[in-house]
Order: C-alpha cells, then sequence, then structure tokens
C-alpha cells in the first residue's frame, strides 16, 4: 500500500497557519454578491488559462473571460473540456468520496466526444510501467480513503495525491492537469473550498520549470515529499493571501458596504454590475449582446435604479449614454 513519507517542518506549519487565517477571514467577511461572483468568475477564468498553458496552448485572457462570459462567438475546443470538467467539480465537491474511477471520469470528460480513455500504454521514462499503472492509482487512493490520510491536514493530501499522480503520469496526456484537478476536488472536498475564489493552475503555469523541479525533489529524496509539500502550500498560502486582500478590500469599499448592508439589487442589477467590472463602460448598443430577449426599457430601468442608489454615473444622452461605476 502506498504510504507517504514527509516531515511537518516549520515551514509547512507557517504555510497552513495563513491559509487558515485568510480562509477565516475569507469566509466572514460579508461582500456584495456581484464581486463573490466577480471573484468566482476571475478564478475560473485563470484556472482556465493556467491549464491551457500548461498543455501548450498560450490562449489570451480576454478570450477566456468572453468565453466564461457567453460573448465569444467561436471557442476552443480544449477550453470548453477544461470548463466542463470544472463544473463537474464545483458539483462533486458536495460529496466526500473520492475513487479511483472518479479520477478517469475526469479524464473522461476532457476527452468527451472521442473514445474511451485509457491508461497510458508506453511506457515513459522516469514513470511507472504501464501494466503497473492501475494498480498506483488504485492504492494512492486506497491511502486517500484510509485513517492515516483523515488524520493528515487536508492541504497535506491534496499535495500529496496531487504529486503522487504526477509521478505515476496515468495517461499520455493531461496527467499534470489530472493532477491539478484531483488536488482541487480534494480541498473542496475537506472544508478548503474559500467560496471558491481562489486557483492554483496559474502559479503552476507561470513557473514550470520550478514546479518541475520541485516535483523531482521526490525522487531525489528516495520518495521523501517535505520539500515538494513546502512548496506546495507556499503556493496555496500566497494564492490564498493575496485573495484575502482582495476580499478586505472589497468589504472596506464604502458603495459595496452600502449595498450589501442595505439595499437589494435583482439578478439583471448584479449582472450590470458585474459587467461594468470587466469592462468599463456599458453602452446602448451593449444591451441586446449583454441582456438577450431583455428589452431596451427594462435595462434602462435598471440602470436608472443603480444610479439613484449612487452605484452608477451617466454621461453623455439618448443613444450615445455611457454608464461606468460610481
Amino acid at each position: 500500500m502506498f504510504i507517504p513519507e514527509f516531515t511537518i517542518t516549520n515551514k509547512i506549519l507557517r504555510n497552513i497557519t495563513q491559509v487558515e487565517y485568510s480562509k477565516a477571514l475569507i469566509e466572514n467577511t460579508p461582500i456584495l454578491s456581484s464581486w463573490e461572483k466577480q471573484l468566482q468568475k476571475e478564478a475560473r477564468v485563470r484556472a482556465l488559462q493556467g491549464s491551457l498553458v500548461q498543455i501548450g496552448l498560450n490562449v489570451p485572457q480576454d478570450y477566456v473571460k468572453k468565453y466564461i462570459e457567453g460573448l465569444s462567438e467561436k471557442n476552443n475546443i480544449e477550453m470548453v473540456k477544461m470548463n466542463e470538467v470544472f463544473d463537474f467539480i464545483d458539483e462533486k465537491r458536495r460529496s466526500n468520496d473520492l475513487h479511483e474511477e472518479d479520477i478517469r471520469n475526469l479524464y473522461h470528460i476532457l476527452h468527451s466526444g472521442s473514445h474511451q480513455p485509457s491508461y497510458r500504454k508506453n511506457q515513459s521514462e522516469g514513470f511507472v510501467s504501464p501494466q503497473e499503472i492501475l494498480s498506483e492509482m488504485v492504492q494512492l487512493m486506497d491511502w486517500y480513503n484510509s485513517l492515516d490520510a483523515r488524520e493528515t491536514h487536508p492541504l497535506l493530501v491534496a499535495g500529496i495525491v496531487k504529486a503522487r499522480v504526477d509521478m505515476i503520469q496515468p495517461y499520455d496526456q493531461k496527467s499534470a492537469i489530472i493532477s491539478n484537478l484531483v488536488a482541487r476536488l480534494i480541498l473542496y472536498t475537506n472544508g478548503f473550498e474559500i467560496n471558491r475564489y481562489y486557483c492554483l493552475e496559474e502559479h503552476y503555469a507561470q513557473s514550470q520549470q520550478r514546479y518541475m523541479n520541485k516535483l523531482d525533489t521526490i525522487e531525489r529524496d528516495e520518495g521523501e515529499m517535505t520539500e515538494w509539500l513546502e512548496y506546495f502550500t507556499e503556493g496555496l498560502a500566497h494564492e490564498i493571501s493575496n485573495i484575502k486582500e482582495k476580499v478586505m478590500l472589497l468589504a472596506r469599499d464604502t458603495k459595496v458596504a452600502k449595498v450589501s448592508g442595505r439595499v437589494k439589487l435583482t439578478e439583471r442589477q448584479e449582472r450590470i454590475v458585474e459587467y461594468l467590472q470587466d469592462y468599463g463602460i456599458l453602452q446602448n448598443k451593449d444591451f441586446a449582446r449583454v441582456f438577450p430577449g431583455i428589452s431596451e426599457d427594462s435595462v434602462l430601468r435598471d440602470l436608472k435604479s443603480l444610479i439613484n442608489k449612487g452605484l452608477l454615473v451617466k454621461s453623455g444622452s439618448t443613444k450615445s449614454s455611457r454608464y461606468e461605476l460610481g
């Protein structure tokens, strides 16, 4: 059976403490629901772009954002599949169960529409043989569901499973993506969803060489994962600390505090605020694209209400009007 070897160092403890502290502040600091959606969307955009970079596709962030918004006319198929698997994880997070077949399901979603994906059949230098992959994956998930794993901090469990999937390299393609997804799922199902405001894919995509170097330390140290776990928890601590700072700034914003405390916004009004947070300006010509099937008069009533609440300012007149956050 797979049993991880590591030492809980002062660095790991500091990183875990920082994550726990930031998590508590984020989850207990109320912000406007439109800002909540904005942070979730930003995390999804960054996760998608980071995942695409990891498979060699440099897709601009604006392109990914327009896809998430439903505003792009042509979509990259890899991006669509990645987004589908993130949606699957958002649903799966409600269950604590995670087994070897669940990992295969993640890969299947990435390859839906093609033949049923299977584990790697060719030998890859430095990784386990194809004949051992199934056994290694089952042993890994047996450990995940064991008492030993349940008594280990979830951040460490996520880092351990992620690293082990990377080292097994179960698939010919996208094994690194699968390891990210499994780590995300483990964190989500073990109390570290943190409102889905954060992502790690961007961190790994921006420092791929360092990522590989830290992963190599496990082999160098004969399976000992301490240095890797220091790196993994450091990345989490940095990302979630940054999100905490964003949340605290939003909470201090007087307009957000005013709205979250005393004013109710309709779903469409929240969508207007969200759009302006992304693009800065809304004009009459944008109404049909942003609100398909909604009359111009209805949108104008919502805009007028937001102006009266002090959230928006209007410049220009009639069809040339421009609306911006106040």
